[in-house]
């Protein structure tokens, strides 16, 4: 591996929902010298119903995006959380191609023309992959329909985002192993490292939707269509022994773009987790010790 590619730059801070604590988290991300915060726009609550925009939600976003940049943090935000609105599901959600590419680009847009002069930068989608597992755990053929919806909903985000601000992948790049030594076992675990990284890999490289189990399809407008390539971690053991292999895995991509590393701390205690979090920022620096292009961002 190149050391001088893949460096732990600087650090942030992402949080979920959580407006009665964004300033206390703002500060404290300031006061501990990290450089971004990265706040959740929640669609469940920003947009009620159909078409209809909950103005206090973005009040409070602008509101905290103001009081970061005050204090010379960066201020990003997600726009896709595991709640969706009830109305969206009710719809059939990213199962339906049509509800899909309805709903989702119009709130994007609702969220660009709200915020986009007050922020620094988007993450459209998180975790990709993990998404389709919840919404169809135990249904491979539904994980890949929905797995094509997300990679639609990233391109039209991307259109829609693309330009001022940077816009920021963050996907699953966890490394599946094989449940026991069958071939059944085999197969199930490169198809889950086929969707969980081959699929975005091979999509952003070349335009074209891979999926098992589905034809390919070209998209256009999906190569190339980001300006940071982030991906979603856990700091648990496994991920800290693999994560030389993870970022071998994002170089060899040659996208020539930034990395942003999001990693969610592991354990049962805040001890726990903030140890995890330490000894995986120790792995990260000692991977590339001499300044790079990595941020490491750590889920509140």
């Amino acid at each position: 591996m190149d050391a001088h590619a893949v460096q732990p730059l600087t650090t942030g801070r992402a949080v979920g929902w959580a407006p009665d604590r964004f300033a206390d988290i703002v500060d404290e991300a300031a006061a501990m010298g990290e450089r971004s915060v990265r706040l959740d726009v929640p669609w469940a609550l920003g947009e009620p119903r159909p078409g209809s925009i909950d103005g206090g939600v973005f009040e409070t976003l602008v509101g905290t995006a103001h009081r970061a940049r005050g204090l010379g943090l960066e201020t990003w935000c997600r726009l896709l959380q595991p709640e969706v609105p009830r109305w969206f599901d009710n719809e059939g959600g990213f199962s339906d191609e049509r509800a899909a590419q309805r709903s989702w680009p119009r709130w994007v847009d609702a969220v660009a023309d709200r915020l986009g002069e007050h922020i620094d930068g988007w993450v459209p989608i998180e975790a990709p992959f993990g998404a389709a597992l919840r919404l169809a755990p135990s249904h491979p053929r539904r994980q890949g329909e929905i797995l094509h919806q997300l990679v639609v909903a990233w391109r039209d985000a991307w259109r829609l985002l693309r330009g001022v601000h940077p816009v920021a992948t963050s996907l699953d790049a966890a490394i599946e192993r094989p449940a026991d030594d069958s071939p059944a076992s085999g197969d199930e675990a490169r198809r889950r490292n086929h969707m969980r990284w081959d699929t975005w890999a091979h999509g952003l490289r070349t335009g074209i939707i891979g999926i098992p189990g589905r034809a390919d399809i070209q998209l256009d407008d999906l190569g190339g269509a980001l300006d940071v390539l982030g991906i979603a971690l856990r700091a648990d053991e496994d991920t800290q022994r693999d994560l030389e292999a993870l970022l071998g895995r994002v170089i060899d991509l040659r996208l020539e773009r930034p990395v942003v590393v999001t990693v969610r701390p592991d354990g049962a205690s805040d001890a726990q987790r903030l140890e995890s979090v330490a000894r995986f920022r120790e792995r990260l620096a000692a991977l590339a010790p001499d300044g790079g292009v990595v941020r490491l961002m750590v889920l509140d």
